[in-house]
């Protein structure tokens, strides 16, 4: 049977590979997670930490830039943004009934180490409960 194919895509992959080690453990057999940017393949710290709480390890794999190719290939594309601050990116009018979108904040934004883990902390739990909705679309 084939893999669905469910592509998680954030401008600086931070929210996406969280959004990735999330997936990797919900109970669904026939699907690949994968994260990657549309922008820049900035990545912090605070991803492993925020997942270390959970005792998950972030994402080894390497950012996957969208191409038309993947667009095509995904059977669901992930775009996560923040509305205060990001612009969703725009797609193809033939891929829109497989795109879906989270506004979750960009934990980057905040300016002191306490404020910005914080943050991290709080976007890796609304990640989390997204994620866990997908099962539901999944299954």
């Amino acid at each position: 049977m084939k893999k669905r194919l469910i592509y998680f895509l954030s401008q600086k992959r931070i929210r996406s590979s969280i959004a990735e080690a999330w997936a990797k453990k919900l109970a669904v057999s026939d699907a690949q997670f994968i994260s990657g940017s549309w922008c820049h393949t900035q990545t912090s710290p605070f991803v492993a930490d925020a997942l270390h709480e959970y005792a998950m390890e972030p994402p080894t794999t390497m950012p996957v830039t969208p191409s038309q190719q993947l667009l095509n290939e995904a059977d669901l594309i992930v775009t996560i943004y923040d509305s205060a601050s990001e612009l969703a990116p725009g797609f193809p009018a033939e891929l829109k009934d497989k795109i879906m979108y989270w506004d979750i904040k960009d934990p980057e934004l905040s300016m002191d180490e306490p404020a910005k883990w914080a943050r991290y902390q709080e976007v890796c739990d609304n990640i989390a409960t997204s994620v866990k909705g997908l099962e539901k679309v999944l299954l």
